[in-house]
């Protein structure tokens, strides 16, 4: 009876060793928990400089963020951005770290810093990362200063180069298991030297020979390139013949493409003709507000995705430049401060822009040399004068209300007091990712009223009628009755010249930043491969303010004929 008990033993034990060591049934795969960032444009201090103190105008608060970039990068917050990334990455359940280009600012002594900083990471944690290349990342030729793309290779060697299974010799492309199930193709989408992405034919030769791999080796593949596959927004410039790339990608089996470049937290999706649909999850640059990075969850047949944000850094790891209080402020609320440090940016931004003829000529396409061409620059080098002003009449007579109650333009009551206020508004939710539409489309007609304003402002000057009736003329503004300058009663083409112009500037300033082509959201949300979704394409911002614009003229017509 013992020895038949002790060999009973003997066999359960030898049993439970031998299911121990099974790996789980296919069906009770264990999903994968993936952290991903991007555009982490990690600035060293070696590499920091002097920041720029250009178009510092009308900022509501240049003693305190007269640094800020006009791109809403935290430059001199970089160090300790990146450090709590990291740091939140060790203290997670998940067991890769992603990042998806624009990894430093491109300056060789940055990417060696944060080559470091990630190998540290990894010796500390034992878990891995796995980076691909960004158009910010390598210049076209190797210098002083700057890195070639085959140098980006070695810096970052040890983040998913070494641990490729194959690798495409003429870019920055590989691939690597992740897990037992899960395959990451890392896609160079650069063009080194441009902004611009594309896929060449011998890198699409490749990633597709990998989809084809990872099929027969039974993996799900993710794709993770910097530019994006689909679109996000109205304008957005696109990586040439995205919608092939999309279609055989799709009907190839992947399911999931990381992205950044945007700096926006969106999520775009499309189904191929056979029915089979691809996300684009595009993660917003971790270096600006809102700060933001993802926590995915990738399973056979869905991705549960989670968005967080660095609510608080190490002010320790704060570079000297910025002053004690700065520092404070950013120790005591991280998150509010880089919020403000992003509005000032716009304002910054939209001075530059605004102030320069330059997007006003392309749009226009008007000739160098034309008495249309000088009016532009005119107009536009008081602009910038013009949108700083307030929205609303304090009774000094100077504001955007002022220069509109002339032609009987009401502009609806706000919380805002600055013009680049509404447009940072528009920003921020396009960046921060599940934006209010309706809400959004408010604000993109009181940003609109504002540019009017703004022109009609910037549009009285003494001796401007000729020049401003040049613009009029090449813009296909019959400039007839009244002068705009001189009478009493203003012309009705001095309205029709300044809406022409701040329609311009409203789509090549914010265009598509109010409408985003999403998927059912963008910022926590399981996306489902099995799912069938229709393209999404949605009515553009343009079209919705054409509809406005075509009820406010009418409007407006009457008010004038009334009075």
């Amino acid at each position: 009876m013992k020895r038949t008990t002790a060999k009973t033993l003997a066999c359960l034990m030898a049993a439970c060793l031998i299911f121990a060591s099974v790996p789980f049934a296919a069906g009770a795969e264990q999903p994968l928990r993936l952290m991903v960032a991007s555009d982490t444009h990690f600035r060293c201090r070696a590499d920091l400089g002097a920041p720029g103190d250009e178009y510092t105008e009308y900022m509501l608060d240049p003693e305190t963020f007269g640094y800020a970039s006009t791109q809403g990068q935290m430059d001199y917050e970089s160090e300790a951005i990146v450090n709590e990334l990291l740091r939140a990455f060790a203290a997670s359940d998940a067991e890769c770290l992603l990042i998806a280009g624009d990894l430093t600012c491109g300056r060789r002594a940055s990417h060696e810093a944060f080559a470091e900083y990630l190998r540290k990471t990894e010796k500390e944690t034992g878990k891995r990362i796995f980076v691909t290349v960004g158009n910010h990342d390598c210049a076209a030729e190797s210098s002083e200063d700057r890195i070639s793309m085959e140098e980006f290779r070695e810096i970052y060697n040890e983040f998913g180069y070494n641990e490729a299974i194959s690798r495409h010799e003429g870019s920055a492309s590989y691939a690597a298991d992740l897990s037992e199930t899960v395959r990451l193709i890392a896609v160079d989408s650069c063009v080194y030297g441009e902004d611009d992405g594309k896929l060449n034919l011998s890198v699409f030769r490749w990633l597709y020979e990998q989809t084809e791999r990872a099929a027969r080796d039974g993996k799900t593949p993710v794709v993770m390139m910097h530019h994006s596959l689909l679109p996000h927004y109205e304008l957005q410039p696109m990586i040439d013949n995205w919608r092939f790339f999309a279609e055989v990608l799709a009907d190839k089996g992947v399911k999931t493409v990381l992205t950044g470049h945007v700096h926006a937290n969106d999520i775009s999706s499309t189904v191929s003709g056979l029915g089979n649909t691809i996300y684009d999850i595009q993660t917003g640059a971790l270096i600006s507000s809102p700060n933001a990075y993802r926590v995915l969850t990738v399973e056979k047949d869905s991705v549960a995705i989670e968005t967080r944000f660095v609510t608080e850094i190490d002010a320790s790891l704060l570079p000297d430049y910025l002053t004690d209080a700065q520092k404070e402020k950013l120790a005591e609320d991280f998150a509010g401060y880089a919020k403000t440090y992003f509005t000032e940016g716009v304002c910054k931004w939209l001075n530059r822009n605004v102030g320069s003829p330059n997007r006003l000529v392309r749009w226009f396409k008007l000739k160098e040399g034309t008495a249309a061409y000088a009016a532009a620059e005119q107009l536009t080098s008081r602009l910038g004068a013009a949108v700083g002003q307030d929205i609303y009449d304090t009774g000094s007579g100077a504001s955007i209300e002022a220069a509109l109650a002339p032609y009987h333009i009401e502009v609806p009551e706000s919380n805002y007091t600055k013009p680049y206020e509404v447009a940072a508004k528009i920003m921020y939710g396009f960046y921060h990712g599940d934006e209010d539409a309706a809400g959004n489309e408010q604000d993109a007609a009181l940003l609109l009223k504002c540019l009017e304003g703004a022109v009609l402002t910037a549009m009285k000057r003494e001796g401007d009628e000729s020049s401003l009736k040049a613009l009029a003329a090449a813009l296909g503004v019959k400039a007839e009755g009244a002068a705009a300058l001189s009478s009493a009663k203003p012309a009705k083409w001095t309205l029709q010249l300044a809406e022409t112009v701040a329609l311009a500037l409203l789509e090549t300033l914010a265009g598509g930043f109010a409408d985003d082509y999403s998927a059912p959201g963008d910022l926590n949300v399981t996306l489902s491969s099995g799912e069938s979704r229709a393209d999404a394409a949605p009515l553009s911002l343009i079209a919705k303010l054409f509809r406005l614009f075509a009820e406010l003229l009418k409007r407006t017509f009457a008010g004038l004929r009334a009075a």
